[in-house]
């Protein structure tokens, strides 16, 4: 259930966020399932999730915030504001986290539900004073300013818009809360080695706005690799096509090159063909690499 996922969570916390584990245990367990029993009975999902993954990614979410207070040697210092900061953010990670965890699924309609529902458990669990959201808009309209300690709208965490006169037309991509609040989340958990699926009615720009993030939007050490699946893409067909991106590190072992990471964005993924006993061999694959960190060589006959 939610009790064991959240504790598993808990024990995995970075020292710096270990004080305050019993907050966010509390928090969690008493958001989380609500969250769960209004995405099921009072909410309409655009892909239909499960509940386990639903606690996941509100966890994944969360944990993405934690880099921001863990010092690296020679690469990294926590400022001492943000550090001073971080007793009184715990509140609004967590609300952050179940917002783009377990009510990210929903369609608009839903989310309209969601908030109101959000809210009220906020006022009931005594933390709403302590998140200090504000009262107009929903609670998808705004990020964590960690710095100063409060709620922004995303169009104010990007610069101001600005049109080059040599752009073409075709070319032109103005940026909207929408496109600004999932490729911040997107990047957010992909910069942490997460997996996210990207899901929401046709012609609504989702491979625009994914591959203009991953191509001009990243850190530089991250560089993508574009699959495009049909409904005639095989297994075998992936597998190659990936395989033939990556280089040799030594035997058995391929990646990107030295210093880069490769983030592979799979277009049109529910496209293949169903098999005869309803599976679809190239999304199996995908999901067989994601849980091993790899495959069996077909020719070898080696992992």
């Amino acid at each position: 259930g939610v009790a064991a996922q959240v504790e598993s969570w808990l024990l995995g916390l970075p020292s710096v966020m270990t004080p305050f584990a019993e907050k966010m245990g509390k928090l969690l367990n008493a958001l989380l399932p609500a969250a769960e029993t209004f995405v099921r009975k009072r909410a309409k999902e655009y892909v239909p999730t499960v509940e386990n993954n639903l606690v996941s990614s509100s966890l994944n979410v969360i944990s993405t915030f934690f880099t921001k207070f863990v010092e690296v040697d020679g690469e990294y210092e926590v400022p001492p504001e943000l550090a001073l900061a971080l007793p009184s953010l715990i509140e609004k990670m967590v609300l952050f986290g179940v917002v783009w965890g377990s009510g990210a699924s929903c369609d608009t309609a839903s989310r309209l539900r969601f908030d109101t529902f959000l809210r009220g458990e906020l006022e009931t669990l005594g933390a709403a004073e302590v998140v200090a959201l504000p009262a107009e808009g929903l609670v998808y309209d705004y990020a964590i300013d960690l710095e100063s300690n409060t709620w922004v709208g995303w169009m104010s965490t990007i610069p101001e818009f600005t049109l080059s006169p040599k752009v073409a037309f075709q070319d032109i991509i103005v940026p909207t809360v929408d496109s600004v609040r999932y490729m911040h989340v997107l990047e957010q958990l992909v910069t942490h080695g997460m997996h996210v699926l990207a899901v929401g009615p046709t012609g609504t720009g989702k491979t625009l706005n994914v591959a203009n993030k991953l191509m001009n939007g990243m850190p530089e050490k991250f560089g993508p690799l574009f699959v495009n699946f049909s409904a005639q893409t095989t297994a075998n067909q992936t597998q190659d096509q990936l395989d033939a991106k990556m280089d040799k590190r030594r035997k058995g072992v391929f990646g990107p090159p030295s210093g880069k990471r490769y983030v592979i964005f799979v277009d049109d993924v529910n496209m293949p063909k169903r098999e005869e006993y309803g599976a679809q061999p190239p999304i199996e694959i995908l999901r067989f690499w994601m849980g091993h960190g790899g495959w069996y060589d077909r020719k070898l006959m080696e992992f």
